[in-house]
């Protein structure tokens, strides 16, 4: 598995069927991918070769997940291309549901220390709005996002417990960072919020926008950074409006 193969490697790319269907003694072992660009890397921190084993399968577990789908993905191809045995990845993980739980909640966990998706009290409340809606754009079509998203949309009727986590882990702390920032902005008398928490649901909900749908939904291309820098300035512009800044 190369480092294209990782979810942060191609951005978007997915790995074609010969790839996927390979079996124990073709795959490449996990000692030759790019771990600093696969989303469950070490981010500099030495592990210890269980370690590294439980964050190759995760690895190879959120590629199957992500390229076949929850229902066709198996034990067996996430072992195959993790290089380890079928018993081996049950020792560090107890079922197919455990292991997708893990690749959600750890996708979450890494994306906010990664990207920093928080408020930067350092600047302006437009430049601070204008930072953080960015990193989240970039988050949102980039980064395996648009496909772990249809994986979530395609289990949500069978077993909607995986989204739920999803939305508490990721989403729900987003919107309660924001919150807390908007009441400090509230307190200094800059603002005036009657709900803090439904203004950070606004906001992101007015990043989310058509053109996240269409790329979702249709497989159309991301926007460009430059269209990025568009879209956000023109929500942080109407967002702004709505919170009735003092002057």
């Amino acid at each position: 598995m190369t480092k294209d193969n990782c979810i942060l490697g191609a951005l978007g790319r997915r790995a074609s069927k010969k790839e996927l269907n390979v079996d124990q003694d073709s795959v490449q072992k996990p000692s030759v991918w790019d771990r600093d660009k696969c989303l469950f890397a070490s981010l500099g921190q030495k592990l210890s070769r269980s370690e590294q084993k439980r964050n190759d399968i995760r690895n190879a577990a959120s590629e199957i997940f992500i390229t076949q789908g929850f229902e066709a993905a198996s034990m067996d191809k996430i072992a195959s291309l993790a290089g380890v045995s079928k018993r081996t990845v049950y020792s560090h993980f107890g079922s197919k549901e455990e292991l997708f739980a893990h690749v959600i909640t750890n996708f979450c966990d890494l994306k906010r220390e990664e990207l920093d998706i928080k408020p930067d009290h350092n600047l302006p409340l437009k430049e601070c709005l204008v930072k953080l809606g960015t990193k989240f754009l970039h988050m949102l079509h980039y980064h395996g996002s648009v496909s772990l998203f249809r994986v979530l949309i395609s289990q949500a009727e069978a077993d909607p417990t995986h989204g739920i986590e999803f939305m508490n882990q990721g989403p729900k702390i987003s919107r309660e960072i924001l919150a807390a920032y908007l009441e400090e902005k509230m307190a200094e008398g800059e603002i005036d919020v009657a709900d803090p928490i439904e203004a950070g649901q606004s906001f992101y909900s007015m990043l989310f926008g058509a053109r996240y749908l269409n790329c979702l939904v249709t497989g159309a291309p991301p926007p460009s950074p430059e269209e990025i820098d568009g879209i956000v300035e023109s929500t942080v512009e109407r967002f702004i409006y709505g919170l009735k800044v003092k002057e």
